[in-house]
């Protein structure tokens, strides 16, 4: 008599799933494999959905049982193996020209640009609250001359002044570095 509720024997399986008090193995390639173990031997199950949309089992052979289980493993690690080297694929025509004609930056040349950056932000965090608003108004936010002076109320000339000023600091701190 066969047991039912026995356990799956052996699978390779990427999900398991119970159908009627038995696991199954789904395998990405639209069918599944059973093993049900008996008293005396071991059945062996193929299952899939037919073109209909009706769930089918049928009992084979453990010849059959093993070529199909072959055959999934081998196509299991050949997915595997494209995702691995996926990315390489994915490069593009344009992304190659960019890398052959932009020169990776070494480790110095990294460095030094993040100690500028800090420095430049040191710098600005050192102007006055009126400079460094209207510095960042006029560099960070695009806004023009005009725009700034309407939204301070004050003149055109005040605010060009002003941003003149934080320019010159900025730059004589940066030299210093």
């Amino acid at each position: 008599m066969l047991d039912t509720h026995d356990p799956l024997i052996f699978s390779n399986q990427n999900k398991k799933e119970k159908i009627g008090g038995m696991e199954m193995a789904n395998f990405m390639n639209g069918y599944g494999l059973q093993v049900i173990k008996g008293k005396n031997k071991e059945r062996y199950f193929v299952s899939f959905t037919d073109g209909d949309g009706e769930y089918q089992r049928v009992e084979i052979n453990f010849g059959i049982y093993s070529a199909l289980f072959e055959l999934n493993k081998r196509d299991r690690n050949l997915t595997r193996s494209d995702e691995r080297n996926l990315e390489y694929s994915e490069l593009t025509d344009e992304t190659l020209i960019r890398r052959a004609f932009e020169k990776p930056k070494g480790i110095e040349e990294i460095i030094l640009e993040k100690e500028m950056k800090k420095l430049f932000w040191k710098a600005i965090g050192e102007l006055t609250d009126v400079q460094r608003k209207r510095l960042l108004l006029y560099y960070d936010c695009g806004l023009t001359l005009k725009e700034i002076a309407n939204l301070e109320n004050c003149s055109i000339r005040a605010i060009k002044y002003s941003i003149d000023i934080a320019k010159s600091k900025l730059e004589e701190k940066i030299r210093k570095f």
